[in-house]
Formats: C-alpha cells, structure tokens, sequence
C-alpha cells in the first residue's frame, strides 16, 4: 500500500474520530447531567444508553490510534527525538483511554447491576481508590506530555496548518486539567481537540504525498 493511502486513510479516521469524541462529548453532558452523576453514579451507568454512548467513545478512541500514525507517518522524518517521544506518549494515553471505556462498557454495568458491589460505584469506592487515582495521573500525564511534545513539532513544521496543532493542544490541554475545575469544562476541552483533528484530518486528505519529509521551520 502506498504512504499517500495510508495517509488518506489516516485522515479518514482521524475526522471519524474526531466526530465521533465530539458527538460523545455533547451527548453525555445532554443524556447524564452531572447532578446525576455525583449524586449515584451507579444509576447513570445503568441507564440504557450508557452502553451504546461508551461504545462511541471506543471507536473514536481507536480511529485516533491510527489516525494520528498517519499523522505521524508525514513527519518521522523531519520530527526529530521530541517528535518521537511526544508520539509515543500520545498513543499510549490513547491506549490508556481505551483501557478505561472497556471497563465502562464491559465492567461497571456488572459491578451496578449487582446489589453486592453497586456500592463501588454508588459510594465512590472506586473513585476514591489509589490506585484508580494513579491510573488518571498516568493517563493525564501522557496526554499533556505526548500532545505537548507532538504539537510543539506540528506548529514548527510546515506540513500542517499551525492552528491545528495549537488546537490540539489547547484542546488536550484542557481536557486533561478539567477534571480538576469541572466535567463541563473537560468536555469543552474535547470539542476543541476535535476541531484541530479535524484540521489535521483534512490536510492528510487534501495533499497527499508519496514521501513523508517533514520541513521543519528555523
């Protein structure tokens, strides 16, 4: 398969990712108001269309994974050590984030749905835990380290709109800061990554190249 095909696909999924993150953000915040959530959690869960919500989450998630690979894939050559690093972390966060929809679709239907350990989730024992604390430090810390790094090479090279990578990052930005001031707030910060993957999405789409040199700018 040629290097443009890949990048055509690439940006493909990296718009149908981007819809599908911004469409899951504007949902949840319209079928789960956060009143509900802080007040039992346990309720939302099993309130039917949690499932099929998370489940849109998965699939953006995923098409990011290849999407930006592509991205990727048009800069290795020019992006250098940091460009590197900030894409690795970036997937990974991305893996990370999968990790935790999988257990949002597969184990805490379970988990609310048992009268036994609905208290898990009810009385955020979960929430609470270290370990769950760890997981959302790691996670946050690859999304800002990842999109930090990877975006600081998308704004320097010429092969993509600079807006794009300063909306990437504004958007990872405040998404992984949000939870701290509110979920209103988080999934602001998804809208707008969204729209800079959607940039992004477009430029792999529109110019497609046999190569993959990135021109870094001085």
């Amino acid at each position: 398969m040629k290097l443009a095909t890949i990048h055509k696909l690439g940006g493909f999924f990296l718009i149908a990712g981007a819809v599908l993150l911004a469409t899951y953000s504007v949902l949840f915040l319209s079928l789960f108001p956060l009143s509900d959530i802080q007040k039992d959690f346990s309720s939302v869960v099993l309130s039917p269309p949690w499932i099929g919500l998370a489940g849109i989450a998965f699939a953006g998630v995923v098409l990011m994974v290849f999407g930006f690979a592509a991205v990727y894939s048009r800069l290795y050559q020019g992006a250098g050590t940091l460009g590197l690093v900030g894409f690795v972390f970036i997937e990974i966060a991305y893996l990370l984030q999968a990790c935790k929809i999988t257990w949002e679709i597969f184990v805490y239907p379970i988990i609310a749905g048992n009268s036994s350990s609905t208290g898990l989730l009810r009385d955020g024992i979960l929430r609470d835990h270290y370990l769950f604390h760890a997981f959302k430090a790691g996670a946050s810390a690859s999304i800002l380290l990842g999109t930090i790094l990877f975006c600081l090479t998308l704004v320097r090279c010429k092969e993509f709109p600079r807006a794009a990578g300063i909306l990437v990052f504004v958007g990872a930005l405040v998404y992984g800061l949000g939870p701290v001031l509110s979920m209103m707030v988080a999934i602001g910060g998804i809208v707008v990554f969204a729209l800079g993957c959607l940039l992004l999405g477009l430029e792999l789409i529109r110019n497609q190249r046999g190569g993959g040199v990135a021109t870094v700018g001085k």
